[in-house]
């Protein structure tokens, strides 16, 4: 696993690592035992085994982080889902702010964003070109990105991937708003930060930005800016203390 390095214009609590799965090793005893009974099970539902792999692998790690940054061992976090069908952990007692997260795998990589402070997202795909870009392109893109001119527009997988990562940010279905946003190319001066425009009012201000990841992968990695504290985040930690 290898911490990534994110442009100077990404807000200093959020981080990113990459993880490089042997998808043809068997899931190590190591990463089995720091899972919840239920992510254990749920990874043994996949029939087939490169999909235990990047599953069981990849929550494996995203606990060990979790419990580096709250000195806690990594078995003993709990998760449950919030308000919006968003995956979260449990925050200690007294904690001020929540550690947010979010995971994506695709092929032999994955990546774990965490913040500090306030939503993140990310996504990973891998450029398959067999996939049929025109047909999906109906389902993907927004009025105004069908408006734009050729230059400022992304290709369709790195265009996917700010997509989702905005959204898993936000915490609401990608399906159902993946034509409500607009991505246009970063602007001069900052080749790594997208432009976006959306059509929601009520999501918060957000920033996304491209991630270096190996050839024939696509990933872009979202955060909100500014973002005010969730007081029923706060009276749900509570509740569960």
């Amino acid at each position: 696993m290898q911490q990534l390095a994110l442009p100077d214009s990404v807000p200093a609590h959020v981080q990113v690592w990459r993880l490089d799965l042997d998808l043809a090793a068997p899931v190590a005893d190591a990463d089995w035992a720091v899972l919840a009974e239920d992510e254990g099970a749920r990874a043994l539902r996949y029939a087939k085994a490169e999909d235990r792999v990047r599953y069981a692998t990849t929550r494996a790690a995203l606990r060990r982080l979790l419990a580096s940054r709250m000195r806690r061992r990594p078995q003993d976090l709990r998760f449950f889902v919030g308000a919006r069908g968003k995956p979260q952990h449990a925050q200690p007692c007294g904690a001020d702010q929540r550690v947010e997260f979010n995971v994506s795998h695709a092929g032999s990589h994955a990546l774990i964003a965490i913040s500090d402070r306030g939503a993140v997202g990310v996504d990973i795909e891998r450029c398959d070109p067999s996939l049929d870009v025109p047909s999906l392109e109906l389902q993907v893109l927004s009025a105004r990105e069908r408006q734009m001119d050729a230059g400022q527009q992304p290709g369709f997988f790195e265009r996917w991937v700010v997509k989702e990562a905005v959204l898993k940010a936000v915490g609401v279905g990608v399906a159902d708003h993946l034509q409500r946003l607009s991505v246009e190319m970063p602007a001069a001066g900052d080749d790594r930060r997208y432009r976006l425009h959306d059509a929601e009012p009520a999501w918060p201000r957000l920033g996304a930005w491209r991630l270096d990841v190996p050839a024939g992968y696509a990933a872009a990695v979202a955060c909100a800016l500014h973002e005010e504290p969730q007081p029923f985040l706060r009276r749900v930690a509570a509740a569960q203390c």
